[in-house]
């Protein structure tokens, strides 16, 4: 790709980007190749010294003529360069393609927006135990400390941390990754309820088999007396209201539960 820099077929477009400029996958898109959370921006950031030079990309990042998208050069996937103190390829260590999973977290926590960083941490705590976690930020700003205390296991999806997150925004705690008899494991339940919700739709499947169970487990649900919300990742995204509409409407079973109105609306 480069001088001393050399890909496998296998290699991933996000990796051999980064090398072809001459850097470092960092932020949400080292998360990505983490396998965590990495929000909504589909754009590549890339990780550079402070004095990198000889970058390969479509203009040279100093480019100060018409307004351009930065892109690779050999591509069209726009990027976005950090220009780091200690930011370049290392010569030495394990991989010269990504920042360390705790330079990337790091680096989500202050390039994010808090939501976004909760979404990475919860999905991180598959990989790092929370102590553990907390004790790599010790040292770190109060403000990064406050989002890394409010990060919860539980969430398989960034979607599910984010239904976690805004529905607790609203006074309604969603208890994640509940276990009923005979149903199994449910993304999440209502505290103080019987509604059930299910994260971006296990009954959207292409497997018949996989349908056949999602429509079996609907059903003992009902048996005992749930009631299943199903929200898919696009209502997520692009119709928050609705899902909020979906919930409170399932929650009117059990008017104890509801939070007041004044905090709803907040």
């Amino acid at each position: 790709m480069r001088q001393a820099r050399y890909v496998t077929d296998n290699a991933s477009f996000d990796a051999v980007a980064a090398a072809r400029v001459g850097g470092l996958l960092a932020g949400t898109s080292a998360a990505r190749s983490y396998g965590l959370w990495s929000g909504f921006d589909t754009r590549l950031h890339i990780s550079v010294g402070a004095n990198s030079a000889r970058l390969r990309t479509n203009v040279p990042p100093s480019f100060t003529g018409r307004p351009i998208e930065l892109t690779p050069d050999t591509s069209g996937r726009r990027i976005v360069l950090h220009w780091l103190e200690a930011g370049a390829v290392p010569e030495l260590g394990p991989e010269c393609w990504r920042v360390s999973l705790p330079v990337c977290l790091r680096q989500v926590i202050a390039w994010c927006d808090r939501e976004t960083a909760i979404a990475t941490l919860d999905t991180a705590l598959a990989l790092v135990p929370r102590d553990l976690l907390r004790t790599a930020f010790a040292a770190a700003p109060v403000s990064h400390r406050e989002i890394v205390a409010e990060c919860r296991p539980g969430s398989d999806s960034g979607y599910e941390s984010i239904v976690r997150q805004r529905l607790g925004a609203i006074g309604i705690v969603v208890l994640q990754q509940v276990r009923i008899a005979r149903v199994g494991r449910v993304d999440g339940l209502i505290a103080g309820t019987r509604v059930v919700l299910e994260v971006d739709g296990r009954g959207y499947h292409d497997d018949p088999a996989a349908v056949e169970e999602d429509r079996r487990r609907g059903a003992e649900l009902v048996a005992q007396g749930y009631t299943r919300v199903q929200l898919s990742s696009t209502r997520i995204t692009a119709d928050w209201m609705w899902c909020i509409r979906m919930v409170r409407g399932a929650m009117a079973q059990f008017p104890a539960a509801l939070p007041a109105l004044s905090l709803f609306r907040s």
